[in-house]
């Protein structure tokens, strides 16, 4: 995590919208934080008592002395860990507003904050998170590894099935309890959602979630791609980011562009034999950027591909099969691009 992410997870945090690893993960870097990098965390932490004002709700008496009472422990119950935090000068008073001194806030308000915060929001009826994206502690994670098998079929404990790609993993719990079916995907599969209106099936990807009743759909979210495509096969879904919500029918395409507002564009006409190819092993591409066609391989194949970047944005059609090998999917692109292998590392350029 580096500065920019802190500031964003605590603005984050606000809304509700963040995970128990995001949050650890940011427990992790306030210890290690420069006091300038502090400051910065300070001047946002006390921004967003902007937005709490806003809500009109402001923390009770009791939400106040359990604050106190974790700053006078030294500690915080995440959740995650026991967090330390550093206690500099004498404990301070807590109005309406948190009152304390720069660093110190930086150094332990934040950390306790967002540790009490999300007690002062569970006794609130009026302030809650927008969506909660934490799995239960039950959950499983199935994970089909880059350069692992064409794709790993599951069936979920309500009958779903679910295939998931190369360099995809899928967290769910073992059981669908409560009012919704929750699972968590990074990478890519393709969903069979036994209906069950009473109880809506929800994927989370990165930025956005899927909502169906039950039909067929495949979701493309990798991390290391710069946007989420959700194909409706049959049925209906909707996809929700931030900002924006959409309805598919099937034959279209969602697609959310991470570093965007939020918004997500529709396609129609999608080609879904194209879509759905990397069920039989391959991917074809039209007019695409070799960076795109690299990723692929470099999944398929487990390998690093460094491109220099006019290589990485030729555009280039063809097919590449998970049947053939390395070297003979890259040949065919051998009028335009040139490579080296050494190992697991593959160098491109034009």
């Amino acid at each position: 995590m580096n500065l920019q992410e802190a500031k964003q997870f605590v603005a984050h945090f606000v809304t509700g919208d963040y995970t128990r690893e995001e949050y650890a993960t940011f427990l992790r870097w306030l210890k290690g934080a420069t006091l300038e990098e502090l400051n910065e965390i300070a001047d946002e932490h006390e921004a967003q008592h902007e937005r709490w004002d806003a809500t009109g709700v402001m923390p009770t008496a009791d939400w106040k002395a359990r604050l106190e009472g974790k700053l006078d422990h030294g500690t915080v119950e995440s959740g995650v860990e026991e967090a330390p935090i550093m206690v500099i000068g004498e404990k301070r008073s807590i109005g309406s507003r948190l009152v304390l001194s720069k660093i110190w806030v930086a150094a332990a308000s934040v950390v306790v904050l967002l540790g009490a915060g999300a007690i002062w929001y569970t006794q609130q009826g009026s302030v809650k998170p927008v969506r909660s994206r934490e799995m239960p502690l039950t959950a499983k994670t199935a994970e089909n590894p880059r350069g692992g098998v064409e794709k790993k079929e599951l069936i979920l404990a309500d009958g779903s099935k679910v295939l998931l790609n190369i360099a995809s993993t899928l967290k769910y719990p073992e059981a669908f309890a409560g009012s919704e079916r929750v699972v968590e995907l990074s990478g890519e599969a393709y969903f069979e959602v036994k209906p069950n209106p009473a109880q809506p099936f929800r994927v989370l990807v990165k930025d956005a979630e899927v909502d169906v009743l039950g039909t067929n759909f495949n979701v493309r979210a990798y991390a290391d791609e710069p946007v989420c495509r959700t194909t409706l096969i049959d049925g209906s879904v909707s996809i929700e980011s931030r900002s924006d919500k959409k309805k598919l029918t099937p034959g279209q395409q969602g697609i959310l562009t991470y570093a965007s507002t939020g918004d997500i564009a529709i396609v129609s006409r999608v080609d879904v034999g194209d879509v759905m190819a990397w069920k039989k092993g391959y991917y074809r591409f039209r007019n695409e950027e070799f960076q795109v066609v690299a990723r692929v391989l470099s999944r398929y194949y487990n390998v690093e591909i460094q491109c220099d970047p006019n290589a990485a944005v030729k555009t280039l059609t063809g097919l590449v099969s998970r049947d053939k090998g390395l070297k003979e999917n890259l040949d065919q692109f051998g009028s335009y691009i040139k490579y080296t292998i050494n190992g697991t590392k593959v160098t491109v350029t034009l």
